[in-house]
């Protein structure tokens, strides 16, 4: 890939601040992907002992009358459940999704643009990539609500230093 400017001219301060932390998020979720892959996979009976465990805090926040936390667990139960036949094919996906991620602020870092719009493609697909397996009324709002801001918040500051990546300045 060609880079648009020169590998010695350093990014700038707050430029690097997300580059580092995208590679400290990517790389730590890429280590414990691998980690679940080769060491934990729940057997049916830690399956209906987590069910269990579940069961019992829903009845307590039933009792507190918190009953939006008790469709929040239900559903993440349910989505929880379905997601199980695909344990491998998730993860093998996440760490696809997570290396273009570590990819694209290697690109950044280079000063090369194509980094940003990988970056976004990256965040979109770490959003979505739940649908590939599952029914999207499966999925609790709220988690890809939260999980689309963090990542609009993400593309917005690494947007602030397009003029950089553009070599522009």
């Amino acid at each position: 890939m060609e880079s648009h400017g020169s590998f010695s001219t350093k990014p700038p301060k707050g430029l690097m601040v997300l580059i580092i932390l995208t590679w400290v998020n990517t790389l730590f979720s890429i280590v414990t992907t691998l980690f679940t892959l080769l060491f934990i996979r729940n057997k049916p009976e830690d399956l209906a002992k987590e069910r269990v465990e579940t069961a019992k805090s829903i009845l307590e926040l039933k009792k507190l009358g918190l009953e939006s936390m008790v469709d929040l667990l239900e559903r993440i139960q349910a989505m929880t459940d379905a997601l199980q036949p695909y344990f491998f094919e998730i993860n093998i996906v996440n760490l696809g999704v997570l290396a273009l991620g570590t990819f694209a602020g290697l690109l950044m870092y280079r000063r090369n643009i194509v980094g940003f719009h990988l970056y976004i493609i990256y965040n979109l697909a770490s959003v979505g990539s739940l649908y590939l397996f599952i029914s999207p009324a499966l999925v609790p709002s709220v988690i890809v609500i939260v999980n689309a801001l963090i990542s609009l918040v993400f593309v917005l500051l690494y947007a602030r230093h397009l003029s950089w990546l553009k070599n522009d300045n």
